[in-house]
C-alpha cells in the first residue's frame, strides 16, 4: 500500500544522542553533551548544516524479518508491544499500513539506529536478557571494522539486521526515548521530510567514525554553547535543531533528563510544522497551538495570509495574539521562542518554564 503522503514527503528519522561529561569550565552546569555533525557541501538536502544523527526510512527498517530476528534472541513480545503503546498524539508516520510491515513505533527506532550507525559509527546495543536497563541508558558497541560495516550498509551490501545477526546483538531499540516529530514546511515542496526524533543517553563518549561522504565534521558540545556558535554564525543549526537543542538548554543534568524522558516517552508527540508568516523585520514560523496556527491544517496548502501581517513588525504581531507557539527570525542565525502556554504533550518548555516539571524527576 502507498503511503498517504508519500508523495509529498519522505520519512525519516533522528537521534540525539547525550553522553556524561565533566562539567566544562564555560558551561559549568552542564554534565551532558550533545552529538552532532555538519554534513558535506554535496549532500542533497541542507549541505553544510549541523544536525543530529539520522536519514530516511528504507524498507529494511520496516521488515518483518525483524520479528522472528527478536524472538529468535528471546525478546520477549511483551516488551515489544510496550514500545507500541503511546496514549498521546500520533502523527501519520507512525501509522502502520499493513500486516506485512513491522509496527510503526519499532521500525522508526530501527532507522535512528541505523543511521547514528552509518553516519557516525554509534552502535546502540541492549543485553537480549534484559533489554530495558535499570538506568534508562543506552550502551554504545566499539567494533575493530566499524568502516567496513558502514560502508556496506551504506551502499546496501549489507542490511543493519545482518550487521547485528553477525554480531549476536540486539539494536537497542528500548532505551530510545521518544522526543518529538517535525515536518519540514509546506513552501519547500521538493524536499520535504517528517522525521521522528528519539533521545538516547550514554554513560560517556565513545568514539565516533564518520561516514565521509555525509560527515565533513562531528563535534560534542553543550545545548547552550552549540546554540552560542549559531547566533555567532560558526555553525548554521536548521530550525527543529535550534528549537531542540533551546529546550535542552535549561536541563543542566543528565540523570534529571533521563528520568523526564522515560516518564513522558508515552505520551505522544504533535506534528510539529511551522507555518511562515512575513513580518515587516523578518519571519515567523508558527507552530500548534498558536491564535496565527489555521485549525484543520492539512499539511499540503501554502499560507494564503504569508503576507497579511508583512507590514508589521514581529513585536506588533505578537501582541495581537493571545496563546503564543511560535519563532521570530531576526536572519537566519538569530531566533527568539514564544510560548505562553502548557508546552504540547507535557514536554518541557522552550523558554525553559519548566515550573515543577522536573522537580520530582
Amino acid at each position: 500500500m502507498i503511503r498517504k503522503f508519500a508523495k509529498h514527503w519522505r520519512d525519516s528519522a533522528s537521534l540525539l544522542v547525550l553522553a556524561r561529561d565533566q562539567p566544562a569550565a564555560q558551561h559549568n552546569k552542564y554534565n551532558y553533551k550533545v552529538l552532532v555533525f555538519k554534513r558535506t557541501s554535496n549532500t542533497s538536502f541542507m549541505p553544510n548544516s549541523v544536525v543530529f544523527p539520522g536519514g530516511g526510512f528504507d524498507k529494511q527498517d520496516a521488515s518483518l524479518g525483524w520479528e522472528s530476528f527478536f524472538r529468535e534472541r528471546n525478546v520477549s513480545n511483551t516488551a515489544l508491544k510496550a514500545i507500541t503503546q503511546v496514549d498521546g498524539a500520533r502523527p501519520y508516520i507512525f501509522q502502520t499500513e499493513g500486516t506485512d510491515l513491522l509496527d510503526r513505533n519499532l521500525s522508526l527506532r530501527l532507522c535512528a539506529l541505523r543511521e547514528a550507525f552509518e553516519e557516525l559509527g554509534v552502535l546502540l546495543v541492549t543485553d537480549e536478557q534484559r533489554q530495558k536497563t535499570e538506568t534508562g541508558f543506552s550502551k554504545c558497541l566499539q567494533l575493530p571494522d566499524v568502516d567496513s560495516w558502514q560502508q556496506k550498509i551504506h551502499d546496501g551490501t549489507a542490511s543493519f539486521q545482518a550487521l547485528h545477526t553477525a554480531l549476536s546483538t540486539v539494536p537497542d531499540v528500548f532505551n530510545l526515548y521518544e522526543w518529538s516529530c517535525w515536518l519540514t514546511p509546506a513552501m519547500f515542496r521538493k524536499r520535504r521530510f517528517e522525521t521522528v526524533f528519539y533521545l538516547a543517553v550514554l554513560n560517556k563518549m565513545p568514539a565516533i567514525h564518520p561516514e565521509p561522504h555525509e560527515v565533513q565534521e562531528y563535534f560534542w558540545d553543550t545545548p547552550a554553547a552549540l546554540l552560542e556558535a549559531h547566533h555567532a554564525e560558526k555553525i548554521w543549526l536548521a530550525p527543529p535543531q535550534t528549537y531542540e537543542l533551546t529546550r535542552l538548554s535549561f536541563v543542566y543534568d543528565i540523570d534529571q533528563l533521563v528520568r523526564f524522558a522515560d516518564k513522558r516517552n508515552r505520551k505522544g508527540s504533535t506534528l510539529l510544522c511551522p507555518i511562515q508568516y512575513n513580518a515587516a523585520d523578518g519571519v515567523i514560523f508558527v507552530l500548534p497551538g498558536d491564535d496565527l496556527y489555521p485549525a484543520d491544517y492539512d499539511y499540503l496548502s501554502d499560507n494564503a495570509d504569508l503576507d497579511k501581517y508583512g507590514e508589521q513588525t514581529r513585536e506588533a504581531i505578537r501582541k495581537q495574539a493571545k496563546r503564543l507557539h511560535r519563532v521570530e527570525h531576526k536572519d537566519l542565525h538569530h531566533q527568539a521562542f514564544f510560548l505562553n502556554q502548557q508546552p504540547l504533550d507535557d514536554h518541557l518548555h522552550v523558554q525553559g518554564l519548566n515550573g515543577n516539571l522536573l522537580q520530582n524527576q
